[in-house]
């Protein structure tokens, strides 16, 4: 044999080990999950639905004492008057007039983004309200314009 001359054979594995290894597996396993999580798109919903069905028990036990229509275009009606954001907790706390626990009916268009919504309830917050509730429309709010 060519090994024999120089005595090559002490260097040669005469029965290749048949046993697997694990940590490389793992190693692997763990770069595929890592890469699996961060480059997936996470796909957030737009909202929560909740289905309340109104009944008589629902309706009586809420005590609302003004009621706010936001239309699409960011338009306030409140008691008959046409608002701009702005000017909604003036008016808001000239109408409470010092009320306590008062409670905010807001009707909101479905166009009607959260920001703004959020703004309203800080203004409510300002004007004295204690409460707001949220009653959304399936459809676009047509309401008069009062001048």
């Amino acid at each position: 044999m060519f090994s024999q001359p120089l005595n090559l054979e002490r260097f040669i594995r005469t029965k290749p080990e048949t046993s697997l290894e694990v940590v490389p597996i793992v190693d692997i396993l763990i770069i595929v999950v890592f890469f699996g999580l961060f480059s997936s798109p996470f796909v957030l919903p737009q909202g929560v639905e909740v289905g309340l069905e109104l009944n008589e028990n629902l309706i009586s036990g809420i005590g609302v004492t003004a009621v706010l229509t936001v239309k699409r275009d960011n338009m306030l009606l409140f008691e008959g008057q046409n608002l701009k954001l702005s000017q909604f907790e003036e008016k808001a706390r000239t109408y409470l007039a010092g009320e306590k626990n008062a409670a905010l009916l807001v009707r909101l268009d479905p166009i009607i983004n959260t920001e703004t919504f959020l703004k309203i309830c800080g203004e409510a917050k300002k004007a004295g309200f204690s409460k707001v509730l949220v009653a959304g429309e399936k459809e676009a709010i047509d309401l008069p314009t009062f001048q």
